[in-house]
């Protein structure tokens, strides 16, 4: 138990439980602290003012919601002045004592301001959590919810036997039982998904504004409330992302992406804008048997660049008809992606660059 007795303003400001209480009291915490106030009225005063500062921070911030990067620099221009101030002080005492009281005015003018450095990171999450539980509220059927507050990882079987890797921190909610038609799940955080294959049920991630849709894959995405994109990483199969629109006046899908494997997506929420690229190390699709076949003695580089896209499932793409007469021979195993793409391009005096997920070569033929 807190020792509440000799606690000063900022004490209360700081303290979980009082913070809990002062935004949403319920009758336990009204009753304890009702109690306090009973059995130490020379503390009323001083628990007022601290949640009038709770308040009124709470107030502003969801008034305007400033960025983050906003009350930085209103925290800033106020030192400034302060310190102005304090050079002005020292020049004459007279002038040290009329300011005297306005130092513990801009004292308390900081103090609002850092809390509100505190308070928008917060109201942001407490917003996208809010979300989160409002489409749990609007779902039909009984949900189960796993929240991983340990600092492993935690493995969710959900009702279809797919399964649901969760980082810690992060929340996902479910169906006791899938629909007939649908399954759908909901999460804030980051998790990574190996989906049932089920192409009579799509299977649906809502994560604050993006849903993901699949029929049998696997994929992570990270969305947690605070961050300002959603992430999506295509591992196996494909999946279809889109904006969760509250009007629905066509189908949402078709103004989404589709990503394959080796893909990600990073959907901008405050723009509903989307940026699709490659992930930053793709993986081989193939076995290790498969690759053994690829070797090539004086082969037509449009039958290697065909073999690195299934070896990767990338796009390339180039001119067949400038590069008809490019051959080369070469063997490619355990190289990267990129190094594959360096290996081949240098052999035929060519160049690529990644393009929307998309590997872009050019080159003025081998003649």
């Amino acid at each position: 138990m807190m020792n509440y007795r000799n606690f000063q303003i900022q004490d209360f400001i700081e303290d979980a439980a009082f913070k809990e209480w002062v935004m949403k009291p319920d009758m336990h915490s009204d009753a304890f602290w009702n109690n306090f106030l009973e059995q130490h009225p020379e503390k009323t005063n001083l628990l007022n003012n601290a949640r009038n500062v709770l308040l009124a921070v709470k107030s502003e911030i969801e008034k305007d919601f400033p960025s983050e990067a906003q009350v930085q620099r209103i925290f800033e221009n106020l030192q400034d002045q302060l310190q102005e101030t304090k050079d002005a002080a020292q020049n004459v005492e007279k002038v040290q004592r009329i300011w005297s009281w306005k130092w513990s005015a801009a004292a308390s003018v900081l103090l609002v301001a850092g809390l509100a450095l505190i308070y928008a990171h917060w109201f942001k999450q407490d917003k996208s959590i809010a979300v989160y539980e409002k489409m749990i509220s609007a779902s039909e059927g009984n949900l189960l919810e796993k929240h991983n507050d340990t600092d492993q990882l935690m493995k969710v079987v959900l009702p279809d036997g797919s399964e649901v890797t969760l980082e810690k921190n992060s929340r996902i909610s479910y169906p006791v039982v899938f629909e007939k038609n649908k399954r759908e799940v909901y999460l804030i955080g980051e998790a990574f998904f190996q989906v049932k294959k089920d192409p009579k049920k799509p299977f649906l991630v809502f994560a604050n504004e993006l849903v993901t849709k699949v029929l049998g894959t696997s994929f992570r995405i990270k969305a947690f409330g605070e961050d300002k994109n959603v992430l999506v990483i295509v591992k196996t199969g494909r999946v279809s992302v889109f904006a969760n629109q509250q009007i629905k006046t066509q189908d949402p899908e078709t103004s989404g992406l589709v990503l394959t494997p080796n893909q990600e997506v990073i959907f901008e929420r405050a723009d509903q804008r989307f940026s699709r690229k490659l992930v930053e190390n793709p993986v081989i699709l193939l076995s290790a048997d498969e690759l053994q076949h690829y070797s090539f003695d004086d082969a037509p580089v449009a039958k290697i660049f065909d073999a690195i896209e299934k070896a990767y499932g990338v796009d390339i793409v180039f001119d067949e008809e400038i590069m008809s007469d490019c051959k080369l021979t070469t063997s490619l195993t355990n190289e990267t992606l990129f190094e594959k793409l360096d290996i081949v391009c240098k052999g035929i005096d060519a160049e690529y660059k990644v393009v929307d997920a998309q590997v872009i070569i050019s080159s003025k033929g081998c003649r």
